[in-house]
């Protein structure tokens, strides 16, 4: 904790308000110990232990959210505290805050734009020197870069994984190509070694990075479009890792039912007790207008913004400390 770091982030956060604030948004305070904490296999919540029903600390306010959208709310945000069981790193903290917003009417395109302004307004509030993570400085200004997964696998791996659409033959590739990758794992497994080693890291570096058109196979609550068999969501990198995730968001109750489920046999196959479905979530969906929503991690856009070198630098209390 650096108390310097510390009055820039309450400058940021009064910033972020005031930008939805001045556009029509509400903002939901989203309940945190909830039922269904999120479905996708690779977050971990934490289980509460309750004299009722199990319930869990949420991972996003998302499921919340989309249920007032169903009811009838046009714009809507949260920012707040979220948990992921993960190991804590330089740039996570298993307790982090999170900004997250949906508009009634929007898409990937709008969001994108709606993003950078928002992002702007952000620095402003902090002073418009230049902003950068361990030495990596980024330009705010100029237009954010827009790339395909497929363009950035391309550029940065040497390989179109579009082109593979098996596991073994998305291995041979990276391995031809020059990567390592581990034996074992399905396709997403090899996708992600050859992602987290060869791409991301050279992602956002002189300008932030939309990353969009992402595999059919990491749709989560995204729509999919068929024609090019893409999911319709982007990831926002700046200085070298994500800030930002965004959905073009699926309506459709009963895809989104069949997706759930095999979350949950997948989380079976990974020895994990399945999580409950959200029944009044599915029910919310199909009231819901065409829609676009996305998560931003305020910790790590304080951290870009103030150029801190670690997570703990922005929050009030370190993961485990006093």
């Amino acid at each position: 904790m650096k108390p310097d770091l510390l009055r820039r982030r309450a400058r940021i956060v009064r910033a972020l308000r005031a930008f939805f604030d001045e556009r029509g948004f509400v903002e939901i305070e989203a309940p945190i110990a909830v039922r269904s904490p999120g479905m996708e296999p690779h977050l971990t919540p934490f289980e509460l232990r309750t004299a009722g029903p199990r319930r869990y600390l949420h991972t996003s306010p998302e499921f919340a959210l989309k249920r007032l959208l169903g009811a009838g709310f046009e714009q809507i945000y949260s920012l707040g505290p979220c948990f992921r069981d993960e190991p804590p790193s330089k740039t996570h903290s298993p307790e982090f805050t999170m900004l997250e917003w949906y508009e009634a009417g929007s898409d990937l395109l709008r969001m994108m734009d709606q993003t950078e302004a928002l992002i702007r307004a952000a620095r402003a509030a902090v002073g418009r020197g230049a902003v950068g993570y361990r030495g990596r400085v980024t330009a705010v200004d100029a237009p954010f870069e827009r790339l395909t997964v497929r363009e950035a696998f391309v550029r940065h791996a040497g390989l179109d994984p579009f082109e593979h659409p098996t596991a073994d033959g998305l291995r041979a590739a990276a391995q031809a190509a020059g990567h390592y990758v581990a034996a074992g794992g399905d396709w997403d497994d090899v996708f992600f070694q050859v992602m987290l080693e060869a791409v991301e890291p050279k992602l956002g570096r002189s300008r932030p990075t939309f990353l969009w058109a992402w595999p059919p196979s990491q749709a989560a609550l995204a729509r999919l479009d068929r024609s090019r068999s893409v999911a319709l969501r982007f990831e926002l990198y700046a200085g070298g890792f994500e800030l930002a995730n965004a959905f073009d968001e699926l309506i459709d109750a009963e895809e989104q039912r069949r997706r759930f489920e095999a979350d949950r046999a997948h989380q079976q196959a990974l020895g994990r007790s399945p999580r409950p479905i959200d029944e009044a979530l599915l029910d919310a969906l199909r009231r819901m207008a065409p829609t676009a929503g996305i998560a931003l991690g305020v910790d790590r856009l304080v951290m870009w913004l103030t150029g801190a070198e670690h997570i703990d630098d922005v929050r009030v209390q370190r993961w485990g400390g006093p």
